[in-house]
């Protein structure tokens, strides 16, 4: 088995089909074929061999779809770090067995700040690619189902870096649940800023425009830019995080503009609110809008179709439930168990069904849930089984409704999504943040938002907010631009626990 057969079968189908479109460049299948055994051919010649470890230093582009084809090709395996977190990676994970690095220039220079990358002497830039001409086939390395497929290193931004390990048979199977998820036509064309997504496309045969965005800080991207691609491609379904969303739909707002052609957006990777629905409701008119909910290990666990949305739905969000993530999909089993446990360990059907409460912890198993780290590190912490059944820890507190669907009460340091998502669905209130120090509950919320804190403190009459605070600019991830950073946010206001 090995996932880069998926590139030789569509070339096989749909050799004409364009398959990748970056700025100006249009590639199709039978071009990616060739690109990808160029390059394959190149990395063998260099040194590269079956099981090596390279780390891909290429941001969203069609040359990271070159790499990592190339690289599976040969039976290596790709390591892969958060595009806004490349400096912060280098400098805290330990790369002992990592045996080559293709990137592009500033990140192979980047690179050197950390000792064992530097001493590498397989170090190649993609600038090769377009050099290259072998007029070679390609050759695939057979591999075991369980061979390692890609490596993901953790930002570390919650504790010690963990190394997520996906073997191809898990690529495959999460590929397997995301198509009947999204539910491709073969006539889709896709605006996409998220890298598994776009490998899920190709693997169907779905055209993917890559957005024009700011790949380390997608909340700066031009707005204009990314129009004008999703008008003069013909784009007609999205799939991108609510920070690059609201980089579009704060131009068409403002510009009173629609974009009518667009007919599916999906959308996850961060906080979902009423009131941002109704902006992407207002600029894509004949759009299905679908969120979704995953993380790292576990991609998707749930998602909701906001045409499915009930008025108790909006009601309940109103009163305090949280965020509905929606109908729980992909996964075997979804439970909620007791928070504050530091480690679960091996433990009987009983044990497991005493842990359970009504809202707690979101645990996860199945087919596509990552079972363990590399080296171990942070599995005692984060996975658990119950007589013999891995289970992984999402760190997400949340709800499992009468009708078995999810909703999210924000990570289980700070708990306050249901504050959150009654003032979205109440106000249209901008970017907003909660949490709790020296026992308070305090509201955070950007200046340029006038509604007052009576009327706030008015309707929220489920929980106590003991201070509102105001900043110019509420810091969020580099990643997807719309999680809060609460160690900057609490910086920023000078707080101390």
């Amino acid at each position: 088995m090995n996932l880069a057969y998926k590139l030789l079968d569509n070339c096989k189908k749909m050799p004409d089909k364009i398959c990748l479109v970056e700025n100006v460049q249009k590639i199709t299948y039978k071009d990616l074929y060739k690109k990808v055994s160029d390059f394959r051919n190149y990395l063998e010649d260099k040194g590269i061999k079956k099981d090596d470890k390279v780390l891909v230093l290429v941001p969203m582009s069609i040359n990271l779809y070159i790499t990592l084809i190339a690289i599976w090709s040969i039976g290596a395996v790709p390591c892969f770090m958060d595009a806004g977190f490349i400096k912060n990676n280098l400098k805290k994970n330990d790369f002992e067995n990592i045996n080559a690095i293709i990137g592009i220039s500033k990140y192979i220079l980047y690179s050197n700040i950390n000792k064992k990358l530097r001493k590498l002497k397989i170090k190649i830039n993609t600038k090769v690619i377009e050099k290259l001409n072998s007029n070679k086939e390609l050759k695939i390395e057979e591999l075991d189902e369980e061979h390692t497929g890609i490596l993901t290193y953790t930002s570390g931004t919650t504790g010690k870096p963990k190394i997520v390990a996906r073997s191809h048979k898990f690529l495959e199977n999460q590929g397997k649940i995301l198509e009947e998820t999204i539910k491709y036509d073969e006539n889709d064309v896709e605006l996409s800023t998220i890298p598994i997504f776009t490998l899920s496309n190709i693997n169907v045969g779905i055209e993917t425009v890559i957005a024009n965005g700011n790949y380390s800080n997608l909340g700066n991207s031009d707005s204009d830019k990314l129009i004008k691609q999703i008008e003069d491609e013909k784009i007609n379904r999205l799939m991108a995080s609510p920070g690059l969303l609201k980089v579009i739909t704060d131009k068409c707002i403002k510009d009173e503009k629609q974009l009518e052609h667009v007919n599916k957006v999906f959308t996850g990777g961060g906080a979902v609110f009423l009131d941002f629905i109704e902006e992407l409701k207002n600029v894509f008119p004949n759009a299905q809008i679908v969120t979704l909910y995953g993380s790292t290990e576990a991609e998707p666990i749930a998602e909701l179709n906001i045409e499915n949305m009930t008025t108790k739905d909006i009601e309940d969000t109103k009163n305090g439930k949280g965020i509905l993530a929606g109908d729980i999909i992909g996964v075997a089993d979804c439970k909620t168990i007791k928070t504050g446990i530091k480690e679960i360990g091996n433990i009987s059907e009983e044990e497991f069904k005493n842990l359970q409460t009504e809202i707690g912890e979101i645990v996860v198993t199945g087919e596509n849930v990552v079972k363990g780290y590399v080296g171990g590190i942070g599995d005692a912490e984060n996975k658990f089984s119950v007589n013999g059944i891995k289970y992984h820890r999402t760190g997400d507190l949340g709800y499992i409704d009468e009708n078995n669907k999810l909703w999210l009460r924000g990570r289980i340091k700070e708990p306050f999504f249901n504050i959150e998502a009654a003032l979205h669905a109440k106000f249209k209130i901008g970017k907003t943040a909660i949490f709790k120090a020296n026992n308070k509950i305090i509201l955070v919320l950007e200046k340029n938002n006038d509604i007052s804190e009576d009327e706030i403190k008015k309707e929220i009459d489920f929980e106590t907010i003991d201070e509102i605070k105001y900043i110019d600019k509420i810091p969020v991830d580099k990643r997807h631009s719309t999680k809060v950073d609460y160690n900057e946010l609490k910086n920023i206001l000078k707080i101390m626990e």
